[in-house]
């Protein structure tokens, strides 16, 4: 095993939580092998995020489930917790006026801490990227302007089969002899540890039929 592919298994194998982002240009290839690369890591029992906005494409529509993947990964949750231990609070209620919310919980003392209300936004935290079939970020649409800090802040592995990949990742796996990104996804599963299960298998099987999202084309 080389060293890129010893440094891809050790990304995979120590990551928790992993974002998947195929290319939006790169047609149902792109989506398939990074959806064929998601089921696979799920039965790792990872925490497993697929982030694609906008249509998808045509021949990927039976592949998965729209449920499953994050459109909008700029949102974060407003997480407030108040501490009444050791007061008489027995009610808590809530009202909205103009876009402001206003929540009352009572009764409790004159001395009560405002310490001891604590506000917090939570959302998802990587701690690995794997981006599929973009030559460079722009490719990612949007969603890369709206995880930029994310890229800058987690490892990044970037999976191509074109001569024309920038290498932004930390580790790049660029295989121009590849015939298309599920054939590529496919042949490196064994090395990663990873295992196609029946949706995995359904995923690249249909990203190496359609080639791009177009039966029979071959990759530019």
């Amino acid at each position: 095993m080389s060293d890129l592919q010893g440094n891809a298994l050790n990304l995979i194998q120590e990551a928790k939580s992993v974002a998947i982002i195929p290319s939006k240009v790169a047609g149902a290839d792109s989506f398939c092998a990074a959806a064929g690369l998601y089921f696979m890591l799920l039965e790792k029992n990872k925490d497993v995020y697929f982030i694609y906005q906008g249509k998808v494409p045509d021949a990927a529509q039976n592949i998965l489930d729209h449920t499953r993947i994050v459109s909008d990964i700029g949102q974060r949750e407003l997480i407030i917790k108040v501490d009444y231990s050791n007061t008489p609070a027995a009610q808590a209620h809530y009202a909205t006026d103009r876009d402001v919310l206003e929540i009352r919980l009572g009764p409790v003392s004159k001395e009560f801490e405002l310490s001891r209300v604590k506000a917090q936004l939570t959302g998802v935290d990587f701690d690995l990227i794997i981006v599929v079939g973009a030559q460079e970020v722009t490719d990612l649409g949007s969603v890369y302007e709206k995880m930029k800090e994310d890229f800058s802040q987690v490892k990044v592995l970037n999976i191509d089969n074109t001569r024309h990949n920038q290498n932004f990742g930390d580790e790049n796996i660029i295989d121009v002899n590849a015939q298309t990104l599920s054939t590529l996804i496919f042949s490196k599963a064994s090395e990663w540890d990873l295992t196609p299960g029946e949706k995995a298998a359904k995923a690249l099987l249909t990203g190496m039929t359609y080639r791009n999202g177009n039966l029979g084309v071959d990759k530019a």
